[in-house]
């Protein structure tokens, strides 16, 4: 029996009995229940801190260090599952081994993340955002093998940016820039590797500034309604597009003010029609039953206990704003945030009358929160691990200056040009 989930005292302490040697589960109307002989009980907890001395004495202890186990075993797991020939197996390994080791130990030592992610699971990100970008890469019959490679180099470097490089702060996205350039040169040298895209029409790289529109005009005419296209606002939307393509779970992190529910309600608007989205705004007063209602709310009930999409939709987005605002429980954890665990890692909660699983299906989970502090909380690190996280920065001065001079420029369209200069 696997028991997955935060320790509290409330419910640990009721399960010594059952760690006994007598295996005896005393309910609170007085009835035993024995365990036979061969029920095993296997918990998967992020921390003791609130489990007593009675309870950790009665369970043999695994501890798994990240640091330990490291990010090889799953990159090599990953590996051996790509098509391809072995040469080609080797040389993705390869790229591995040149440039994720570097990239990684100058973000540990000198990067400042929103907040802090695992070397794993920003390595994970990178194999399943590679999955989605790359799994139409084939080599052409007239193709050189030596280009074919190149060309897939320049896809996995830019993979590694959006996934390990992703999390950072603005500043220090340069630290990740002088890295990727010291180990390989094929990088363009105007802006950083940041700026940057892969065009699969020259095979090259180039530079986000080519999707702006040059002489953009604002077609909302209130002005806090009006949006100005920037490299930010591109990329961030070029890069959520691809992972909801590829039913990935993705988080937004960024400070406050940085346009982070503008920019995804943006995208959800623009939805294929056979898709539906729905948003839940979270605050310190959200529980897991009302995060439970809303959800199945949208969703229709189905043979038995599986909830799908309404009205046919193939899928159902899931937009979750403030993620990290509902307020700890007395034991540190977060019950909404909590179910939302339970349903990435097994696509189900129970149902709270019949206590029987709901399997909700074909739903993705797309959401967004500030940096911790002032009401909102740090998450816990295994539902984070479960998000591809990408942070929208804080607009450099050019970028400000585009938005300013645009919005100013629409503004005094109407005047004199000597007024205007």
């Amino acid at each position: 029996m696997l028991i997955d989930g935060p320790v509290d005292t409330l419910w640990i302490e009721s399960m010594n009995s059952v760690l006994d040697d007598s295996k005896l589960l005393t309910l609170n109307n007085g009835d035993r229940i024995g365990l036979s002989k061969n029920v095993r009980l296997l918990f998967e907890v992020e921390n003791l801190s609130v489990a007593s001395p009675a309870t950790v004495s009665r369970a043999g202890m695994i501890y798994l260090d990240v640091e330990e186990l490291g990010w090889r075993p799953y990159v090599s797991q990953w590996i051996a599952s790509r098509p391809g020939t072995d040469e080609f197996r080797e040389f993705i390994d390869s790229l591995f081994e040149k440039y994720v080791p570097k990239v990684l130990k100058v973000k540990k030592t000198s990067c400042k993340e929103l907040t802090e992610t695992s070397e794993t699971a920003c390595v994970i990100n990178l194999c399943k955002l590679y999955d989605g970008l790359c799994k139409n890469l084939k080599k052409s019959d007239d193709e050189e093998q030596e280009a074919f490679y190149l060309y897939v180099e320049k896809w996995f470097a830019f993979c590694l940016i959006w996934s390990i490089g992703a999390t950072v702060e603005e500043e220090s996205r340069r630290e990740i820039d002088y890295i990727l350039r010291d180990i390989e040169s094929m990088f363009p040298h105007q802006n950083t590797v940041f700026e940057h895209f892969i065009s699969p029409e020259k095979k090259d790289w180039a530079p986000c500034e080519e999707k702006l529109t040059a002489n953009w005009k604002p077609v909302e005419k209130e002005f806090n309604k009006i949006i100005v296209p920037t490299i930010d606002t591109w990329r961030n939307r070029y890069i959520v597009e691809n992972l909801l393509k590829n039913n990935s779970q993705v988080l937004v992190v960024g400070h406050s003010g940085v346009g982070k529910t503008v920019l995804v309600d943006g995208i959800l608007l623009t939805l294929d029609a056979l898709i539906h989205s729905f948003s839940i705004t979270f605050s310190a007063g959200t529980t897991s039953e009302i995060t439970q209602e809303i959800i199945e709310g949208n969703f229709e009930r189905r043979a038995k206990n599986k909830y799908r999409p309404k009205n046919g939709k193939i899928k159902s987005i899931c937009f979750i704003d403030d993620l990290n605002m509902p307020k700890k429980d007395t034991f540190g954890s977060h019950p909404p945030l909590e179910l939302i665990r339970q349903w990435i890692d097994y696509g189900f909660w129970y149902d709270r009358q019949k206590i029987l699983p709901n399997q909700i299906c074909e739903m993705q989970v797309l959401a967004a929160m500030g940096k911790p502090g002032g009401g909102r909380s740090e998450i816990s690190k295994r539902l984070q691990s479960k998000f591809h996280i990408v942070n929208y920065t804080i607009p450099t001065e050019s970028q400000m200056k585009r938005i300013f001079e645009t919005i100013t420029a629409f503004k005094f369209q109407i005047f004199d040009e000597e007024i205007k200069v």
